[in-house]
């Protein structure tokens, strides 16, 4: 039996001795216990990290092992034995800072088979101002965008806000989710923009970039690492805010049903085949235009997608991703069926009691862990169309809050 080390960032004990993030956490937490059932149920022997903070509320992860992480120190030494004891194994973590390009280099040398992307692929892609330039080069459709930091002061971004014309977006150069995003719709929203990235990042430098008009979606593909296949395109649901607030990520829909469909398939699959080494499960972010899809990003690991595409396949994404990254094998019967629905909201902080309760609920994919003053719980529901997918979310999101009644 395959033995598989899962090991997702932000619940895994890689922000110990540091606050929680709620709205991230969520979104991390519902791609490990996604993730962990697929390969249970592909039948391989799955271990984990767990941050100690969310362990004292015994969640109910389908682990065979999990490896409670109580500070940074222990966190290392915790890591490097869950590899050890592993044939393989799926990281999931942010580019930002180098995090998962270190995280990999240490899988490599002790020599675990990867379900990952390659170190090299993973560089290529992580810098958004180097990945735009490559994009462009190659005649892929990319939104106008100009590169500062933050120690050339307020003024220069000024100026090329001016130069490039409002709406804008202003984003760090690299990051995790929404955080330090802000839209720019006049000149004097530039320094607030500018000190949000450097309160909300450990950014010095980012990129002003064209506000692109049309739906926000995501490509998911599977590659082997040379050839690649779409597999849905999806709805992002997405609040963009102006500098006072915080941008989101809220959401999203799989699949979505847009005209532009097959010309986003075609789109994001020659972008993931410029860069060899894009392997396993791979996301690319794109806006629907008018009259075609912009490439926003590559993202060189699992996303929050995938938490409604497993919904909706007829086949376990565990053994795609298996077969595609180390048997060089692409699904030949993959076909979505039915639509899911995944949203994140906040909650009021639950005691231990109802917060056990949530776990018997199908529909909560992550629970809202009581550690933050806003604590987030993240739902997953399905149905033949999306109609019942929304109904099914209401009546869960119902009973979750009769529970706080």
């Amino acid at each position: 039996m395959l033995k598989v080390a899962i090991f997702e960032y932000i619940s895994g004990g890689g922000l110990s001795e540091r606050k929680l993030p709620s709205s991230i956490l969520s979104e991390g937490y519902s791609m490990l216990s996604s993730v962990l059932r697929d390969f249970k149920e592909a039948d391989y022997h799955t271990s984990t990290l767990l941050d100690s903070r969310l362990a004292v509320f015994q969640p109910p992860l389908k682990a065979d092992r999990i490896y409670v992480v109580n500070s940074q120190r222990e966190f290392k030494i915790r890591f490097r034995d869950l590899l050890k004891d592993a044939d393989a194994s799926l990281l999931i973590a942010p580019e930002s800072n180098g995090i998962l390009v270190d995280l990999l280099r240490l899988s490599e040398e002790l020599g675990v088979a990867s379900l990952n992307c390659t170190i090299n692929s993973v560089k290529a892609v992580c810098n958004k101002y180097r990945l735009y330039n490559r994009l462009k080069k190659d005649g892929f459709p990319v939104p106008e965008t100009r590169y500062a930091t933050v120690g050339e002061g307020v003024e220069k971004a000024q100026g090329i806000s001016e130069e490039m014309g409002f709406p804008l977006i202003i984003k760090p150069i690299e990051c995790v989710g929404c955080r330090g995003l802000s839209t720019l719709r006049e000149i004097s929203q530039v320094l607030p923009a500018i000190d949000k990235i450097k309160e909300e990042t450990e950014a010095s430098e980012y990129l002003i970039q064209e506000l692109v008009r049309g739906v926000h979606a995501s490509v998911s593909l599977i590659s082997n690492g040379r050839r690649v296949m779409p597999l849905t395109l999806n709805l992002q649901i997405i609040a963009l805010n102006q500098p006072k607030k915080n941008s989101n990520y809220i959401g999203g829909v799989v699949p979505l049903d847009h005209k532009l469909r097959e010309v986003a398939f075609h789109t994001a699959r020659r972008a993931v085949e410029l860069f060899r080494g894009l392997k396993g499960y791979v996301g690319v972010d794109i806006v629907l235009s008018k009259n075609e899809p912009v490439l926003i990003e590559i993202n060189p690991r699992l996303t929050v997608s995938y938490i409604g595409l497993r919904n909706i396949s007829n086949i376990n994404l565990a053994k795609i991703i298996v077969e595609a990254s180390l048997e060089d094998r692409l699904p030949e019967d993959f076909k979505p069926f039915g639509y899911a629905l995944f949203i994140k909201e906040v909650l009021p902080a639950l005691s231990n009691d109802l917060l056990k309760e949530t776990y018997y609920m199908q529909e909560v994919v992550a629970p809202s862990f009581p550690i933050n003053n806003k604590n987030y719980a993240f739902f997953a529901t399905k149905g033949r169309d999306l109609k019942e997918a929304r109904v099914r979310f209401q009546k869960a999101r119902h009973r979750l809050r009769k529970l706080l009644s």
